[in-house]
């Protein structure tokens, strides 16, 4: 979740994000300006490699600061605090006098009544604990989307590429992950594999439940073998003489294997994500 305070300073601005290599040949005239005062002025000495910056009407930059300076501006200052005083110090430059102030809160993606699924994912690292904010990615269905959750009146075997659609939301969040070398595109998971079980519940209050569980390896776009797995277990619940289910919440737990450069080793990183199903009941 971001911090209020840099929310507060978000306000007055358009959003917007580019991600590459220096050599790209397709790289905005902004993003050249930022790199060369960062390189050629300051020598890129004590840098990470992101960068926000400021740009006014006419498409000029006019401040900019590493995202994620390693010597704090100020005694005692953290990320939000310092990213909150230098949005603060560019909303200056602008010159666009007082705005009135207004409500920004925050809301979970939806799907307007619609029926689907919110995936809530979470990559633990304990060195990137930025990553530990969930990503929330919303993913409507349709009657045949939900088909193959009917309700199971004995156990019975499902193939994980049945819920390819939703299950596929499971990758870990940060753009620098696993892209294309040439286009720089993200990788998109490919392939959801597993045998999973669905077996019925009994309940005292004669509610209609179901399990559904078993291991899940994922894999994507990226023609090196790569994959990453980890256990599923979902609750599913069926209104009275009705198959298809009326919601569904679960979890799954795994891990992702991240290639530490320095000690020339695969990191395993737990991975979660929480399931719940559109609209909530």
């Amino acid at each position: 979740m971001i911090d209020p305070a840099v929310i507060r300073q978000l306000q007055p601005f358009i959003v917007t994000a580019w991600h590459g290599h220096r050599n790209d040949v397709d790289i905005p005239k902004q993003v050249r300006d930022v790199w060369n005062w960062k390189f050629q002025v300051l020598g890129g000495t004590r840098q990470s490699n992101v960068d926000l910056a400021v740009i006014d009407p006419q498409g000029r930059v006019i401040h900019s600061f590493d995202a994620f300076a390693r010597v704090p501006g100020r005694p005692g200052e953290g990320l939000a605090q310092y990213t909150a005083r230098e949005l603060q110090r560019g909303f200056g430059l602008l010159d666009l006098g007082d705005l009135p102030a207004r409500e920004n809160p925050l809301a979970l993606p939806d799907l307007d009544g619609k029926r689907g699924i919110r995936v809530f994912v979470t990559l633990k690292d304990d060195r990137l604990r930025a990553y530990q904010a969930p990503i929330v990615e919303v993913v409507p269905l349709g009657p045949d989307d939900w088909r193959p959750l009917a309700y199971p009146r004995q156990p019975r075997q499902l193939e994980a590429r049945d819920l390819h659609q939703w299950l596929s939301q499971v990758y870990p969040p940060g753009v620098m992950e696993r892209t294309n070398p040439r286009t720089k595109k993200v990788y998109a998971v490919t392939s959801t594999e597993g045998t999973l079980s669905l077996v019925p519940v009994e309940t005292d209050g004669g509610l209609r439940q179901a399990i559904l569980s078993g291991r899940v390896r994922f894999s994507d776009e990226g023609n090196d073998g790569f994959s990453y797995q980890g256990r599923l277990d979902i609750v599913l619940t069926y209104p009275p003489g009705q198959d298809q289910p009326n919601s569904l919440q679960g979890l799954f737990e795994g891990t992702y294997p991240r290639r530490d450069r320095i000690q020339n080793r695969n990191r395993e990183i737990p991975l979660e994500a929480v399931f719940e199903s559109l609209p909530r009941r």
